[in-house]
């Protein structure tokens, strides 16, 4: 956590928030309300995460936060398709049924 405080809101830290040795448990409850959106995201990480703690970070001021939780649940998944800044991680998420992700494919032009 020092070292993903030290990078900010850097591609390193994302690198190691990744990390599978990266702490999860806990995190909901430490961040879910940290002023700043690049740990409210680590929030999501966190496997007690509730859905309705994951629902309220889809919605979250902060563009990154909204990207993690754009997984879960499906619901907000198949929302997040249509948001522009949302659409590359939900698109990218494999809980998204195989018939939407030809359906994205599609809706983009990229040949079968």
């Amino acid at each position: 956590m020092r070292v993903y405080a030290r990078l900010g809101g850097t591609f390193s830290a994302w690198m190691a928030e990744t990390h599978p040795r990266f702490p999860r448990e806990g995190l909901a409850a430490r961040y879910a309300d940290h002023p700043d959106g690049n740990y409210r995201r680590l929030a999501v990480r966190d496997p007690a995460a509730t859905p309705a703690l994951i629902e309220r970070l889809s919605h979250d001021p902060t563009v990154w936060t909204r990207q993690a939780a754009a997984g879960d649940p499906l619901h907000r998944l198949r929302e997040a398709l249509h948001v522009p800044e949302l659409a590359s991680s939900a698109g990218a998420n494999p809980a998204l049924p195989e018939d939407e992700m030809a359906a994205v494919l599609d809706r983009a032009g990229v040949p079968a």
